[in-house]
């Protein structure tokens, strides 16, 4: 059963290109598609999207094009409030990462988002903000050391990591083929697929592609 998904949406600034288009306009082709994914999850019964948003290491962009993300992912979030698309849709979203360090205004925003969508329950959207897979383990080591603690297992270190949610799949988009620390401990296990379609270029078709390749698979667990 495919229940969950992660999705690492890469090539937005090379499909950019492609279409000589701006930044701005391509990435709010990207956001848009995010919720065209969330039908067609819902249409294939996949209860959760993990999507990343943000990586630790966007840091190094351009400060202009940082500020584009921030401005559309708030602009987003605000649409979201307003029209009540998650309460129609029974969506509770959920930000996930190193939110400290984000633009307050921005964080201010995605909090009231997770305090409005928090008692849906019909699909589950996580938004990786910030984030990244080893920052995260290191976060749950130093938690856990706080916590004088002896001994562990999977189940307490996985309680001290910023998400716990084990994706069935994970795809990534413009034909790299690395995680690049996504869901690095939850992903363990997770199947693959990798496209090299840009993101914002993913058809409905494409995405029924990669459940139908999926669903011919042996998840074996190492067994």
């Amino acid at each position: 059963m495919l229940a969950s998904i992660g999705i690492i949406p890469d090539g937005n600034r090379r499909y950019c290109k492609k279409k000589d288009i701006d930044l701005d306009e391509g990435y709010s082709k990207s956001i848009d598609k995010v919720f065209k994914i969330i039908e067609w999850c819902k249409e294939f019964k996949i209860k959760s999207l993990t999507i990343w948003g943000f990586s630790t290491e966007n840091w190094g962009r351009s400060k202009v094009e940082r500020k584009i993300l921030f401005k559309l992912f708030g602009e987003k979030a605000k649409e979201i409030l307003e029209d009540n698309l998650a309460k129609k849709e029974g969506v509770k979203i959920r930000v996930f990462g190193n939110k400290d360090k984000l633009p307050k205004n921005l964080k201010k925003i995605f909090d009231k988002v997770e305090r409005e969508t928090r008692k849906n329950n019909k699909f589950y959207l996580n938004i990786l903000l910030n984030y990244g897979g080893r920052k995260e383990i290191i976060s749950a080591v130093n938690k856990i050391l706080k916590k004088n603690k002896k001994s562990i297992n999977e189940k307490s270190f996985e309680k001290e990591l910023w998400i716990q949610e084990n994706p069935d799949l994970i795809i990534r988009t413009s034909g790299e083929m690395r995680l690049s620390g996504f869901l690095s401990f939850q992903g363990a296990y997770s199947e693959l697929y990798f496209t090299k379609k840009y993101f914002p270029e993913l058809t409905k078709k494409d995405f029924k592609n990669i459940i139908e390749n999926y669903k011919k698979r042996e998840r074996r667990f190492g067994k």
